[in-house]
């Protein structure tokens, strides 16, 4: 979005820049160079959304994480088990451990999954408000360009006229 926003200072600075037309408060602008302007935030606007697309690959890459986490947690806690079944001597006291760790296993497990969930939701959250922003900015941004060449044509419309009327004295005189 920075981006974005370094092209409309750019473009503002370059108004601002603009030689005043003698005896009135409009400039001359270069066409060539707001196309430019133009052209280069219509690039860069692909940019910022790509940059959203890879925060949202991140969490999706943290949600596999989280869950390839979980499974090997369970699957620990599972081999553990058979290996306590497994010792004949210990075998009663085997079953109730075996429990207390899957149990365990199963609640960190699901602790993980939850954090995972309540984290990929921020992420998501915050995607979703950087978008929004994104999008009124953007949107701000083109309204204001709007208007300054609304501006822009009503004052090179207003030159023809002045022009054409200077004319038009000329040849009468």
């Amino acid at each position: 979005m920075s981006s974005i926003m370094d092209l409309i200072n750019e473009m503002e600075d370059y108004f601002e820049s603009c030689s005043k037309v003698p005896f009135s408060n409009k400039i001359m602008v270069n066409p060539e160079v707001i196309y430019e302007l133009m052209t280069d935030m219509r690039l860069k606007l692909p940019e910022e959304i790509k940059r959203c697309q890879r925060v949202i690959d991140e969490k999706d890459k943290i949600i596999m994480d989280a869950k390839k986490n979980a499974e090997n947690v369970e699957k620990e806690t599972e081999n553990k088990m058979l290996e306590l079944i497994n010792e004949h001597e210990i075998m009663q006291q085997a079953y109730s451990e075996a429990e207390i760790i899957l149990s365990e296993a199963k609640n960190t497990s699901r602790e993980l999954k939850l954090g995972a969930y309540e984290y990929a939701d921020e992420i998501i959250s915050k995607i979703e408000e950087t978008t929004k922003e994104t999008l009124f900015e953007t949107h701000k941004a083109y309204e204001q360009l709007e208007e300054f060449m609304k501006i822009q044509l009503e004052t090179l419309n207003g030159n023809r006229q002045d022009l054409q009327n200077r004319k038009v004295k000329k040849k009468s005189t």
